[in-house]
């Protein structure tokens, strides 16, 4: 999972010029992130880690990344 987050992190920035601030990912995507990240399980220190807010949404089908204002001022 880390590494397909890597990925459409590297997509979006070289796309765009700029980071993505937000995730957007379904409950099983977030339970297999906290699977790989033994250590960490809550939710603000996975943000923290990612460098992006996490949002939950059933209709994602897979994760995605995007910018959002608000969610710039909830990371930084």
């Amino acid at each position: 999972m880390l590494s397909f987050l890597y990925r459409l992190m590297r997509s979006f920035r070289e796309e765009h010029g700029y980071r993505p601030n937000v995730v957007i990912m379904n409950s099983g995507h977030f339970r297999l992130l906290q699977e790989n990240l033994a250590e960490l399980h809550e939710y603000p220190e996975i943000s923290r880690l990612l460098g992006m807010e996490i949002m939950l949404s059933e209709d994602s089908v897979h994760p995605h990344v995007g910018w959002m204002p608000q969610a710039q001022r909830a990371v930084g």
